[in-house]
């Protein structure tokens, strides 16, 4: 076990050590991922190809959050909509006592900050996919009803598949959807000359991503060089960003069997190095 409080540390003691790491993250993921990486021995550059953002009208969200009683199931597919409903009730004045006939859905990790706030998780999945979330749901009988997704508002680029995919599996279980927009994703495009150039000089150890939506940024961003990807080693935070990577047809080499916390992330992408210098 490493003691990663320690000052003085030898080089040999850190797994990541000189190893660089392009974080593609936006502010929120980024700033803990990057401290892990940085606490290994990592040398983390950081190319925020999308941000998070709040929205510029919440009438349809804050609607829906008024009318809390009248869904069954409250279904978050990241932090970022968790943060953005409790944002949104602290805007109202409302309290978590509306969620008391309303059943909550999360994945993976998420479901702690939500315990966090004195919530009980009714759908966690083993499987911390949308997909697994659903198949849970209809596992359990409870495929019906309505049900809020708290989805973000893609601008400046396509959305992912993995709302539209969500939304019609559960219509196709049976249940009533109100998807609203709860915070906004945004491309990043330009700014990014250099770490563009460190990708197609291989001069990277790693590329981490823990999203779709960052994957598909970085893509617009090298436009015809994106074969540049090719000879890279990438690690997806989980099934979902690594599916989406292998949609377009990139080679995912490290992805954590548990995606529940950055902390396995990280492990996976130790074992991986660990595994190359044996």
């Amino acid at each position: 076990m490493i003691d990663f409080g320690r000052t003085l540390v030898s080089p040999a003691d850190l797994p990541l050590f000189g190893k660089r790491v392009l974080v593609c993250a936006p502010r929120n993921y980024a700033a803990k991922l990057i401290r892990l990486l940085v606490l290994r021995g990592a040398r983390p550059i950081w190319m925020p190809t999308i941000v998070i953002e709040p929205m510029a009208d919440y009438r349809e969200f804050d609607a829906a959050i008024r009318r809390m009683g009248d869904y069954r199931w409250l279904a978050f597919t990241s932090r970022n909509g968790i943060e953005a409903f409790f944002d949104r009730l602290v805007a109202l004045g409302l309290y978590t006592g509306i969620l008391e006939h309303t059943k909550l859905a999360a994945l993976g990790n998420d479901g702690k900050a939500l315990e966090a706030r004195g919530l009980k998780v009714d759908c966690l999945p083993a499987v911390a996919t949308t997909k697994g979330m659903v198949e849970e749901l209809e596992r359990r009988g409870e495929a019906s009803g309505r049900i809020l997704v708290p989805v973000p508002e893609v601008q400046g680029m396509e959305e992912p598949s993995i709302i539209p995919d969500f939304t019609g599996w559960l219509t196709a279980a049976g249940m009533d959807v109100h998807r609203v927009p709860a915070y906004v994703t945004r491309r990043v495009a330009d700014g990014f000359e250099v770490e563009k150039q460190l990708i197609v000089d291989h001069r990277l150890d790693l590329i981490a991503f823990t999203s779709v939506g960052e994957i598909e940024s970085l893509l617009h961003v090298l436009g015809d060089e994106r074969g540049a990807l090719d000879s890279q080693t990438i690690a997806c935070y989980g099934p979902m960003t690594a599916g989406g990577a292998r949609e377009r047809n990139i080679r995912v080499d490290i992805m954590p069997d548990q995606s529940s916390a950055f902390e396995h992330y990280l492990r996976a992408i130790e074992q991986h190095f660990r595994k190359l210098a044996a």
